[in-house]
């Protein structure tokens, strides 16, 4: 398949060859993280949602601006604000640097509140405004957070936690002429959670039961002049407010409103306070109409009486699910686009992977973006092998990409695409053996061959997981936690020659994790102190007929093995080669043969991956330190020194492999070079076409090629 990235790179050959540029070449791009592939939603916690045209009426299309605590959204990195543009989502600026708790549009321009100090480069007190290209201050801001925005009467008003606005007294709230902060009377007695324009008043709704001084519980309305209380008092928190059939609706932690139980909902008829039915049976959060109903969310597990799972609709006379719900908290509900937007804690929605915010058509749930996703938990990549020139993928996650995938994908260079639904657990291990592709794990079996359609199990499997795969005299051989295949007893590791498993003599005395070929014998690491009887310490060798020991091993598990020039290497967690005499290893060594040594002063924490490329030893793992320099949990090694592979990832490297003239690394890590990469990255140079070396080919790359192109 031919992408994108290959069609650029083409057009810059053939103009280069006719002579097309006169002064320039194709960007010779550094060694760098080239931006891989995204997750569906964002990676943390979406407080607000909001629709919003950046110019107004003008040509640019209504998008979706997302605030909250991640850092990723879909395949870009965004410190917590961002925007969806129906496809794909985009960074505003740098992003703060804490939570973003509500929206607002303001004098046109968008207005972000939350507990963040600093919006892009600038100091911007918990609340800031975007002028299109950057983050602009309000004043000085405020001395703490900021939960609510709207605009009334010509001005925005702020209100939250803070107490000073503009270093100027302001209780809880306060409203902004374009020049200063003003407080609002003299405020509330407590903080505010939310904030609506209802015919003409501003209301406010929160954790107050003072309001300019006079009592008003939980919730109370501004009539430009004072604040003034209505209807009866309420027992608990306002957290949200909203409009419904243009009657003003409030949700939160109350269930009673005066004597009368209203279960956490209620709407004002102009006189009193009224009920939803028998309501919810836990707090609101969220409230929004969409398509002639109001949709409710939060924390409950029932509308009406009957189940809905943390958000419900209410049609004017009864509530309704909507699908099965979602798996936890909904904070924020809007329209947009003709689709209802949910956000919150939330990491599926009626069994889809939507990480933090989901999109309702009516009928159904989707999320916004594609990505790699492990059921609502952290997903990882542990295992990679290249097979019929694709990039395979294995590991803990059940979407990548567009479609749902059961731990295994595969990468054709341009999409990921699914590989059959029997794998039932983690993918551990991956290899070809004599053209076909073999996977270990913890599934049903533990060890499958893929016959280019489905996954059947070989040779009857093992009774426990497969954790190391590597090929031997011809032979399969699988190590792990298992104590019998198919064919008997195998203690741990077993061979397979194309008809049955054999155990290697009486096997090892604990779990293997790792294999390679070295000089003619297999070499086996993991937590293993005995190999079919002979004292060995977490590393042996198996020549076709005897194990060994190798010059007394480790004082701890090995994870890793591979062969780097005329040396054996490994890595794990020990920190010493007892048998060597030498400088103490620091979780990485070389043997030659006779001993183990030292490379360099090594890491600072485990190892859990190691592979060879472009002459170079590369090692993945906890670490965080390589020779004495910060090396986030991936390094290069020269032979000599340790280096840095750029800013590295932002968690744990599991597994490394050269692909396609680049290293693939797989992990629990989202980003990688500071730029968003789900769990897999490649570390290499870009194509010729990425002609900015930004680690993408895209239009910025085509409009530089246009403007040589065309430069006299």
């Amino acid at each position: 398949m031919k992408t994108l990235s290959t069609f650029f790179a083409v057009i810059v050959i053939l103009a280069l060859m006719c002579g097309g540029f006169v002064g320039f070449a194709a960007a010779q791009c550094p060694e760098q993280w080239i931006g891989g592939h995204g997750i569906p939603g964002v990676s943390g916690t979406v407080n607000v949602t909001m629709p919003w045209d950046p110019d107004g009426a003008g040509p640019q299309p209504e998008m979706l601006v997302a605030g909250g605590n991640f850092t990723i959204a879909g395949a870009t990195t965004a410190n917590r604000i961002a925007v969806w543009d129906g496809i794909s989502w985009k960074p505003l600026g740098a992003g703060m640097n804490a939570e973003v708790n509500a929206l607002t549009v303001y004098n046109g321009q968008l207005i972000a509140g939350g507990s963040f100090t600093t919006a892009g480069v600038l100091t911007c007190n918990r609340i800031a405004r975007w002028d299109g290209l950057t983050w602009q201050p309000l004043g000085t801001g405020m001395n703490s957070n900021v939960y609510a925005l709207t605009t009334f009467g010509g001005r925005l008003i702020a209100a939250g936690h803070f107490t000073t606005a503009g270093g100027a007294a302001a209780n809880y709230i306060a409203r902004w002429d374009g020049v200063s902060w003003t407080p609002l009377g003299s405020g509330m007695g407590n903080y505010v959670l939310d904030l609506q324009v209802h015919n003409g008043l501003l209301v406010a709704g929160g954790a107050f039961t003072t309001a300019g001084g006079n009592p008003a519980n939980y919730i109370a309305r501004w009539t430009g002049a004072a604040w003034q209380s209505f209807g009866d008092a309420l027992n608990s928190y306002v957290q949200t407010l909203s409009i419904y059939d243009g009657q003003l609706v409030a949700g939160g932690e109350f269930n009673k409103v005066g004597l009368n139980t209203v279960n956490y909902a209620i709407r004002w008829d102009g006189t009193a306070w009224q009920s939803f039915g028998t309501g919810v049976n836990s707090s609101v959060y969220s409230m929004t109409e969409y398509a002639g109903q109001l949709v409710v969310g939060g924390d409950f597990s029932q509308a009406g009486g009957s189940p809905a799972s943390r958000i419900a609709a209410w049609n004017g006379a009864s509530w309704q699910n909507l699908a099965d719900g979602a798996n936890n908290r909904v904070v924020t509900l809007c329209s947009y686009g003709g689709q209802l937007i949910s956000g919150g804690n939330f990491t599926r929605i009626n069994d889809v992977a939507t990480n933090y915010l989901a999109q309702w058509d009516g009928s159904a749930w989707q999320s916004l973006g594609k990505g790699l996703y492990y059921n609502g938990n952290q997903a990882s990549v542990v295992a990679l092998t290249v097979y019929n020139g694709e990039l395979i993928a294995g590991g803990k996650f059940d979407a990548i990409g567009s479609s749902p995938t059961s731990y295994i994908a595969r990468w054709d260079g341009a999409i990921w695409h699914p590989m059959g639904g029997e794998i039932d657990g983690i993918v551990r291990a991956l290899i070809v053996y004599n053209g076909t592709l073999i996977a270990g794990g913890d599934f049903t079996g533990h060890i499958a061959w893929w016959n280019g359609t489905v996954w059947q199990t070989l040779g009857g499997g093992t009774d426990q997981a497969v954790r190391a795969l590597a090929i031997y005299n011809g032979q399969l051989i699988a190590g792990g936690d298992f104590y019998v295949t198919g064919s008997g007893p195998a203690d741990f590791i077993a061979a397979w020659d194309g008809a049955s498993w054999q155990p290697l003599n009486f096997g090892v005395n604990n779990v293997v994790r790792a294999m390679t070929v070295y000089n003619g014998e297999l070499f086996v690491g993991g937590d293993l102190t005995a190999a079919s009887g002979i004292p060995v310490s977490f590393v042996a060798s198996w020549n076709g007929s005897v194990w060994k020991s190798a010059a007394g091993g480790f004082n701890a598990r090995v994870y890793a093995l591979t062969v780097y020039g005329a040396k054996l290497i490994a890595g794990g967690e020990f920190t010493s080669a007892p048998g060597t005499i030498a400088t103490p290893v620091s979780y990485i060594a070389a043997w030659d043969g006779v001993a183990w040594q030292p490379l360099g002063s090594g890491v600072n924490s485990w190892v859990y991956a190691l592979t060879t490329a472009k002459g170079r030893l590369f090692a993945g793992g906890v670490f965080n330190y390589s020779g004495g320099n910060t090396s986030y949990y991936a390094a290069g090694w020269d032979g000599a020194v340790w280096q840095p592979l750029g800013s590295g990832t932002n968690d744990y490297v599991y597994v490394l492999l050269p692909f396609d003239d680049q290293l693939a690394a797989g992990g629990r890590f989202t980003i990688a070079g500071e730029r968003a990469s789900a769990y897999i990255a490649r570390w290499g140079t870009s194509l010729p076409a990425d002609l900015n070396c930004d680690g993408h080919t895209d239009l910025l790359d085509l409009s530089i090629l246009s403007a040589h192109w065309l430069k006299p």
